[in-house]
């Protein structure tokens, strides 16, 4: 019979050195551990820190702690992540989208399938937008500016209804930067050529925009939490929120026709909403664009894995990331697959509403992919970053405790000191 361990994430119990770490979760009465070097080991700022001596302490301190690792999220520093392109046949590694493939990708060696873009925009109410003003067909075939997008939330702004919210509590923030960020022009953490991008004048516009949309009452002036935005919405407290996917579509209506059974399984004080799938607004200067992140599996190796077990292992990613098994998942996320032999399986599901379908659609076909070439290290420091830096100055901004351009000036310190001034941006995108 199977054994069920519990284990626990390093990185709840801070930064340490790994046998303090792992001792600390044993003694915890965890038996394992989710080990994320750059998050929970004291001294690894960057995937370079990682080195022979380290993982050799490592599992030095699993054997005296007696917690052994389930994951580990270095798996490309360790040598244990495997590079796919060398067991597959490069016809069926063309069937999938260079753009998502990319996104699997550590300087520019591919370890591992994408199964879907998962699109994040904006969901709304689609009646209070009308009754604010909001062309909704227009918006969801063309965009929006930032402008018209601040008219409509301040016409559906209430006293017990904010015209947006957005779920920002917390590391969550840092959702908002990723997702609304885009409307700014700030598409990734790093441009093309690999310079960090928040120091540029492009992030300044989007902390004012928080500033004003906040102190104007549009937008709340404190954290929502994840679970909260999309329930505001159903309760008509909130007129647009964000994050949102094509899904909700689902949930919306699932809630609506519970409401309708009066089953008592509708979403506390909900109302019936007819959901709008939007596009973030674009701000001047900036390009429509769209967040994407991808969901994939990879391939990972142990000193007894084989050449040809990695090319058996490859064969069966392939397989069930492909044809008819992606289009099938893709049809219950309401998603497009970024593969081509899915996309002649896939059968749009029915009843959907066609606005929000064509919407994600053009969504999707904006997604940028992430810059080639950002190493392990500029992604650790861009990291470190957000969650030292700009989460707690966004939670102060949202507060009123700091400015846009107090919040500006601490990213622009922390950039510089990371990448030079050489490796930032200055001016604007």
């Amino acid at each position: 019979m199977s054994e069920f361990i519990v284990g626990a994430r390093g990185h709840d119990f801070g930064r340490h050195g790994v046998e303090e770490l792992l001792c600390s979760i044993g003694d915890a009465g965890f038996r394992c551990t989710q080990l994320a070097y750059t998050k929970a080991v004291e001294g690894v700022k960057s995937y370079a820190d990682v080195t022979p001596e380290l993982v050799a302490a490592t599992n030095a301190a699993v054997q005296k702690s007696g917690v052994s690792i389930a994951v580990d999220g270095t798996y490309v520093e360790l040598g244990v992540a495997v590079d796919i392109a060398q067991y597959m046949d490069p016809e069926r590694l063309a069937d999938y989208d260079q753009n998502a493939l990319d996104y699997m990708s550590i300087e520019n060696t591919v370890y591992g399938l994408p199964l879907y873009i998962t699109i994040q925009a904006l969901g709304a109410n689609k009646d209070m937008l009308e009754a604010a003003g909001a062309d909704v067909a227009k918006i969801q075939s063309e965009g929006w500016t930032y402008e018209e997008f601040l008219e409509v939330i301040k016409n559906g702004t209430t006293d017990d209804c904010f015209g947006f919210v957005f779920a920002n509590s917390g590391v969550t923030a840092s959702d908002f930067l990723n997702i609304f960020g885009v409307a700014a022009g700030l598409n990734n953490a790093f441009t093309d050529d690999l310079k960090y991008a928040y120091t540029s004048e492009n992030m300044l516009k989007l902390l004012e925009a928080v500033e004003e949309m906040t102190k104007s009452g549009y937008m709340p002036n404190y954290g929502i939490e994840a679970g909260q935005r999309m329930v505001m919405c159903q309760q008509g407290k909130a007129m647009i929120f964000g994050k949102a996917m094509p899904l909700f579509e689902n949930n919306i209506n699932k809630n609506n026709a519970a409401l309708e059974a009066n089953d008592g399984t509708a979403v506390e004080n909900s109302i019936p909403v007819n959901y709008a799938f939007l596009p973030v607004p674009t701000m001047e200067g900036a390009e429509a664009s769209c967040f994407g992140s991808v969901d994939g599996l990879i391939a990972l190796r142990n000193n007894k894995t084989t050449d040809e077990h990695l090319k058996n292992v490859c064969l069966f990613l392939d397989y069930i990331s492909s044809g008819e098994r992606i289009a099938a998942v893709d049809q219950t996320l309401l998603l497009e697959p970024v593969c081509q032999t899915g996309r002649d399986a896939y059968v749009s599901p029915e009843g959907l509403d066609e606005g929000n379908v064509a919407s994600a659609a053009r969504c999707i076909g904006l997604v940028v992919a992430p810059p080639a070439g950002v190493t392990a290290e500029q992604s650790a420091s861009a990291k470190t970053i957000m969650d030292e830096v700009i989460v707690p100055k966004f939670q102060a901004l949202l507060a009123g405790e700091a400015t846009a351009q107090e919040v500006y000036d601490a990213v622009c310190s922390a950039a510089t000191e990371a990448f030079g001034a050489d490796g930032c941006v200055s001016g604007a995108l």
